[in-house]
C-alpha cells in the first residue's frame, strides 16, 4: 500500500516531509505495529504486508503531527492508495477558536421506583478551521453544564473521547481532548432525582440539530421549536422522539414527565435503565457517523468522521489515548490509567471484530 502524509490548509494539502508514520494490525488475536518509516520531501510512504492470523483483523496507518495522532481508515482491500492512504494533518493551536455544536441529543430513560431517572446526551462538537484545537494548561478548551442535583456521571465508551479527557465538576462538564477539523462526538450519562422535574434545560449554544428522546409516553415537551416525529425502540423499548434544527442560544427546552409509583428490586431496575440508555447513545452514535450534509469544512480523508463505522471510531479511539498519553506527565497513576483504558478499548474492538466474521 502506498499514500501520503499531507498537512490540510483551506487551499491546499501541502506533504509533510519528515513524519514517521506506522503501519498497525488491530485484532482479536494480537495487535502490534507491523512497520514503520519517514516520509521524504514529498511525504509519501509505502509499506509491503500480508495479512495474517485472525481474518477479521484490521490495518491502518498513522502518523502524529504536533503531538496529536492522526491515521487513516482501516483497509478494506489488499492494494490500498489514494484517499484510502492518505493522512491529513493539522497545525495545533491554544488560542480559542470557534467550536459550534452540529447536534445535541437528549436521552431520558423511564423513572425507576426510587424516582430517579437515567439521563444521556450526545454532543457533536464541529470543528470548522483548519486547525486542531489542544486545551491550554488546566483550562478547558470546551464546557457544557448538567443540571442541579445531578449525580453518577459517566462519560459513555461510545463516543470518541477518553474518559481521561473528561472531567466534571458540579454542574460544569469540560473537554480537554484535542478536536481536530471535522466533527467529534462527546457522550455521557448522569442520573437526576423525582424532584428535578419539570426540567428546563438551557441549550447555551446555538446547536444545527436538537433531538430528544423519552421513554415515558405521557412526557410534555415544550419549546426549542422541538416536533415529535415517529418513535424509535432499543432493547425493545419504545421512545418518543422530538426533533427541531437550527435552535438559537438562548431556547430553553422544559420536560414534565410522571411522577414514579411503587417499589421494588431498585438496583436491577437502575441497572436495565442505564443499558437502556447506554444502548439508545450507541444507535444515535452510529447514526450521527452516516453521511449527511453537515456546515463544515472538507480538507481530506480525516475530516470524514462522521461516516465512520463504530469499529473505526474505536481504532481512532485507540489512536487518540496514545496521542494524549505521550503528552500527559509519565506518572504511575497516569501510566496505570492509560494501560487500562487501552486495554478495555483493544478488548471492544477485539470483540466486535470477532462478532463480525461469525455474524458474516
Amino acid at each position: 500500500m502506498s499514500g501520503r502524509v499531507v498537512r490540510g490548509t483551506r487551499d491546499a494539502q501541502i506533504p509533510v516531509a519528515g513524519a514517521w508514520v506506522v503501519l498497525h494490525r488491530v485484532g482479536p488475536d494480537r495487535s502490534a505495529p507491523l512497520d514503520s518509516m519517514r516520509t521524504p520531501s514529498n511525504g509519501s510512504y509505502t509499506f509491503r504486508y500480508r495479512p495474517t492470523g485472525d481474518t477479521s483483523a484490521i490495518y491502518f496507518a498513522a502518523a502524529t503531527h504536533g503531538g496529536i495522532a492522526y491515521f487513516t481508515p482501516p483497509f478494506r482491500r489488499p492494494v490500498v492508495g489514494g484517499d484510502d492512504a492518505t493522512i491529513t494533518v493539522f497545525d495545533t493551536t491554544s488560542t480559542p477558536i470557534r467550536i459550534t455544536s452540529a447536534g445535541r441529543h437528549i436521552i431520558i430513560s423511564a423513572a425507576q421506583p426510587n424516582g430517579r431517572r437515567t439521563i444521556g446526551e450526545v454532543y457533536e462538537l464541529q470543528n470548522d478551521t483548519t486547525l486542531t484545537l489542544i486545551a491550554r494548561d488546566s483550562v478547558p478548551l470546551w464546557t457544557t453544564h448538567i443540571p442541579a442535583g445531578a449525580t453518577g456521571f459517566a462519560l459513555n465508551t461510545n463516543g470518541d473521547i477518553s474518559p481521561a479527557a473528561v472531567s466534571q465538576r458540579g454542574q460544569v462538564v469540560g473537554l480537554f481532548a484535542p478536536l481536530s477539523p471535522g466533527i467529534r462526538q462527546l457522550a455521557f450519562t448522569y442520573e437526576l432525582p423525582a424532584g428535578a422535574f419539570p426540567l428546563s434545560i438551557p441549550l447555551e449554544r446555538a446547536t444545527g440539530v436538537l433531538e430528544l428522546l423519552v421513554q415515558d409516553p405521557s412526557a410534555r415537551i415544550d419549546g426549542g421549536h422541538l416536533t415529535e416525529i415517529a418513535p424509535v425502540s432499543a432493547d425493545g423499548r419504545t421512545f418518543r422522539r422530538f426533533q427541531s434544527q437550527g435552535v438559537d442560544s438562548n431556547a430553553v427546552v422544559r420536560i414534565e414527565l410522571p411522577q414514579a409509583v411503587g417499589s421494588g428490586r431498585l438496583r436491577v431496575i437502575a441497572v436495565v435503565a442505564v443499558a437502556i440508555v447506554a444502548a439508545m447513545i450507541a444507535t444515535l452514535v452510529v447514526a450521527a457517523r452516516r453521511p449527511r450534509r453537515p456546515r463544515r469544512i472538507v480538507v481530506g480523508p480525516s475530516a470524514r468522521v462522521a461516516a465512520e463505522s463504530p469499529a473505526d471510531a474505536l481504532v481512532r479511539a485507540i489512536a487518540t489515548l496514545d496521542s494524549e498519553f505521550e503528552a500527559r506527565e509519565r506518572t504511575d497513576a497516569n501510566r496505570d490509567a492509560y494501560a487500562a483504558q487501552r486495554a478495555a478499548l483493544k478488548a471492544r474492538l477485539a470483540d466486535m471484530l470477532a462478532a463480525g466474521t461469525r455474524s458474516g
